[in-house]
């Protein structure tokens, strides 16, 4: 009996350590099949999403790249080959106007070579899972860096129209009043006839005095000469 005993109590003892090994087995997964939390990707303003809705090309990677925030190596390079494919129509697709600008079109190149990257790694059997976490960061990044640009370009407009809109504003005339049109449009030309009037009095006064003291003159002379002409007359008597 103690010999069953001691077979049993062994059999117990294995089979406990079995399924020890078997859990322990289990919660170690490969580095590469471990799910990795990235940072979550910067967003555009509220405001401005009425701007983008019609670039469907931007939508669906940005959608897309939702699952890239929390992903397994391995995931990550079995969906490489769409990510990179998606991110082709992105560079191809046509941009609202505002984004046409070779500032823009490098970070939307940047992101798509780093998909590009991304999807090499797949086909090369000795990849580090910590490289295509890596990797993971800087295609998150490049995205974040497409929506910061497109928020300081949105916003940047906005800010010129308003400036626009508080100029054009200042050089509206302000409506007068009757009151003040009717003193602005007689009262000065009332007193610059006054002055006027003024310097032609003055004037004619200077001109009056001239002839005056002329004609005086005139009359000296002919009594000068008057008086000449009878001194004469007696000499020669």
């Amino acid at each position: 009996m103690k010999f069953i005993y001691c077979c049993v109590f062994i059999l117990l003892i294995s089979s406990c350590n079995n399924k020890k090994t078997a859990a322990i087995q289990e919660i170690e997964k490969p580095e590469s099949s471990r799910v990795k939390k990235h940072d979550q990707l910067a967003s555009i303003q509220s405001k401005f999403q009425l701007d983008i809705d019609t670039w469907k090309e931007y939508e669906n990677l940005a959608i897309f790249l939702q699952q890239y925030t929390s992903i397994s190596p391995n995931n990550a390079l079995n969906n490489s080959r769409e990510l990179n494919d998606i991110a082709k129509s992105l560079v191809d697709s046509l941009k609202p106007a505002i984004f046409e600008t070779p500032a823009f079109n490098a970070r939307v190149n940047l992101l798509y070579n780093e998909t590009l990257r991304l999807y090499d790694m797949s086909s090369i059997p000795a990849i580090k899972a910590n490289e295509v976490n890596n990797h993971i960061d800087k295609i998150l990044n490049a995205f974040s860096s497409i929506n910061s640009k497109i928020n300081t370009t949105l916003k940047q407009r906005e800010l010129e129209l308003t400036v626009e809109d508080i100029s054009f504003k200042k050089k509206i005339p302000k409506k007068k009043t009757t009151a003040e049109f009717d003193i602005k449009k007689f009262t000065p030309r009332s007193k610059k006839k006054t002055k006027s009037k003024g310097k032609l009095n003055k004037n004619f006064s200077k001109k009056s005095q001239k002839i005056m003291l002329f004609e005086e003159d005139l009359l000296e002379e002919k009594k000068n000469n008057r008086k000449r002409k009878k001194n004469g007359k007696k000499k020669t008597n």
